[in-house]
């Protein structure tokens, strides 16, 4: 049975695929999916370290799956005479652009922008030809990071779900930051957090199976209820239980003001950050934004929060969208303990002061 994971933050998503790829039968056959280069080069090394050699397990990324296995091989077969010589990142046909225009440009390469779009219509175009190929070459396919494609991507997800092989998808609603194309309007109301309704909408057509893996083992249970809290409950998460068996010394929920930020930035090594570079450009730390800081893990994060944010965190209205899930995002990077930088008291969090300093030790007489 087809099946999507949705687990939280440190949940242990990507090692499950490695995981599954070094028990897997002797001779089956594995396609790995990732969207960014940097889950890629994630997958493939853990791959690697795992034993799992790769005549089994093939890495490779969404636009490259489209390229190589739908557009390329049947092209012809839509347009005739044209043949694929590439990708074109940045190039945009224009809106009003039509027919192989809209797709491919003077070069013949294809549009990153209509992709998904062209590689839709060629496995249309091959009459069953573009998925029976697939099915000859894998026995499954792994997406990660499911949570960032849409548009006409879901469209290639439903037809994969409906062939021969078994589709496994891992993901986390809440860190769908990134997109593969936020200008395509298809399935615009699955876009984002909203693909977990999608999921449900596949799930009611008997194509896959939700399984929600709520467990974390990366932050203590003070950070995973703090996660929790962001998001409204009658969207359907599951309640994160933390696993971690770790335990520091400075652990918790904190504020910080911002004449001590520095310090307790320096103090406790936190990894600093931000919504953009825009925000908190007085204070000299070494910040980082939430999308650039999505998959690492620390001991101690030091966020400056939006305006929105601290609304939230002082018991106001819940985020909603990208600002909840960027808030998510960099409060789960910390295994031990989250600060705000701010002057205010945020709620169930300890105002941080500064430990006095001590005399020195007389020496030696």
């Amino acid at each position: 049975m087809n099946r999507v994971i949705l687990a939280v933050a440190g949940g242990r998503k990507t090692q499950s695929i490695v995981e599954d790829c070094r028990s897997c039968p002797e001779g089956r056959r594995i396609l790995v999916l990732g969207y960014t280069t940097a889950s890629q080069h994630e997958l493939l090394t853990r791959i690697r370290a795992a034993g799992v050699h790769g005549h089994q397990v093939e890495v490779m990324g969404w636009f490259a799956f489209l390229l190589q296995h739908l557009v390329r091989p049947y092209l012809p077969l839509l347009y005739e005479g044209r043949r694929l010589t590439g990708l074109n990142f940045e190039g945009d046909p224009g809106r009003y652009a039509t027919g192989i225009e809209r797709f491919l440009d003077t070069d013949d390469r294809a549009y990153m922008l209509h992709l998904a779009k062209l590689a839709h219509d060629v496995a249309a175009a091959s009459n069953g030809a573009a998925i029976d190929r697939l099915e000859h070459i894998y026995d499954e396919i792994y997406i990660d990071e499911v949570q960032d494609l849409g548009g006409w991507d879901l469209e290639i997800i439903q037809l994969l779900l409906k062939t021969k092989l078994r589709i496994t998808m891992v993901g986390d609603m809440r860190q769908a930051l990134l997109s593969t194309n936020i200008k395509d309007p298809k399935n615009k109301p699955y876009r984002k957090e909203k693909i977990f309704n999608w999921f449900q909408l596949m799930e009611q057509r008997k194509l896959l199976s939700i399984e929600q893996a709520p467990t974390t083992y990366r932050s203590s249970q003070p950070i995973a209820t703090l996660s929790d809290s962001i998001f409204d409950p009658s969207l359907g998460y599951a309640p994160t239980i933390s696993a971690s068996t770790e335990t520091h010394e400075h652990a918790g929920l904190f504020t910080v003001r911002e004449a001590d930020a520095i310090e307790y930035a320096q103090r406790h090594e936190a990894l600093c950050l931000r919504h953009s570079r825009a925000v908190a450009k007085h204070l000299d730390l070494p910040f980082m934004t939430f999308g650039v800081a999505k998959g690492r893990t620390v001991d101690h994060v030091l966020i400056y929060p939006t305006a929105k944010a601290l609304q939230f965190l002082t018991g106001g209205a819940r985020l909603e969208g990208q600002a909840a899930c960027a808030l998510y995002v960099g409060v789960t990077r910390a295994k031990h303990s989250v600060a705000f930088i701010t002057d205010q008291q945020l709620l169930n969090t300890t105002a941080w002061t500064r430990a006095p300093i001590l005399p020195k030790a007389p020496g030696p007489s």
